[in-house]
This record gives C-alpha cells, structure tokens and sequence, in this order.
C-alpha cells in the first residue's frame, strides 16, 4: 500500500522539489490536538537551549539551515475546529561532533494514545538483515546517515495534508 500510493503521488513540483504525501493508514484516524503537549515540549526546549548558550547557537545553526534550504516554511493560520499536529522538537549530539547538534522532529510523541507514527504507513525496511550481513549475503553492507536526510523531502502544503 506504502509504495502503490508512493508511486501514485510522488512528484516534483515546480520549483524542482519533491513532493511526498504523508501516506496515511486507511481508514484514517482523526489526530487529536497535541497543541498543549507539544506547547509543553516547546518551553522545555526552550528553558534548556536558555540555560546553555552553546547549545542554544547549535541549535540555531541547526533550524537556519533548515530554513535557508526551505526546507520548512511557516504554516498557513488554522480555520477554529480543523485537524492540526504539532511535531514537537528535542536536539541531539553525537559523541563524535560535539559542535553540531541535530533537530529531531519527535512524530512519535504520543497525544490520547495516538502518535503520527501510529497513524501512518510504514515503508519498507531497507536496513540489511543482520544475520545476512555477518554471513556475507548482502551486497550493501552499511547503512549512512546523511545530514538533512529527512528534512530534503517536502510533504504538500499544510492545506493538502488532512484532507485524506
């Protein structure tokens, strides 16, 4: 189902991006709103990144990459009543780049029980089986985490996504 509708609607736009929907599970279940959660999530990140002026430019660094790559944009102001998630966001380091933190979108935050994970498709494991890697049975052997991996694919306007 994950790769019928991936190869359905994913498309580049006119500006060359690529556009992917958020392949939601059929039926769709309605997102509670997380607002106050994630409004919770957003003032600790805050108090942290106020306490550590480090961090605080890391992670600033980190979100003008994001934005002068446009790869987010501001989301349109909401119609009272309609359907909304908010992705809270928490910053990591790895140990061997101690100058450069990493945003993690957190979409498996739950609200009520429900998570944007829980309510979407999963797509296909393209991490090698282990057992195959240590038997030598598999041509790629590794798997590479690229920078802004996640951030280079653009989903639809925020007006497009509920509408499923």
């Amino acid at each position: 189902m994950f790769m019928k509708q991936m190869d359905n609607e994913f498309v580049r736009d006119s500006k060359g991006s690529w556009v992917a929907p958020l392949p939601f599970r059929v039926p769709r279940q309605p997102l509670p709103s997380n607002r106050p959660q994630a409004l919770h999530r957003a003032n600790m990140l805050d108090a942290s990144l106020n306490r550590n002026s480090v961090k605080r430019e890391h992670f600033l660094t980190f979100m003008s990459k994001i934005l002068d790559n446009n790869h987010a944009e501001l989301a349109p102001p909401l119609h009272e009543h309609e359907e909304c998630w908010y992705l809270p966001l928490f910053g990591v380091y790895h140990p061997k780049k101690p100058d450069q933190i990493r945003g993690v979108f957190d979409s498996s935050a739950k609200c009520n029980g429900v998570s944007l994970n829980s309510v979407l498709l999963t797509g296909p494991d393209l991490t090698n089986d282990l057992l195959g890697v240590r038997n030598g049975r598999s041509y790629c052997r590794r798997s590479t985490y690229v920078s802004l991996l996640c951030c280079q694919k653009r989903p639809p306007k925020l007006s497009e996504i509920f509408m499923a």
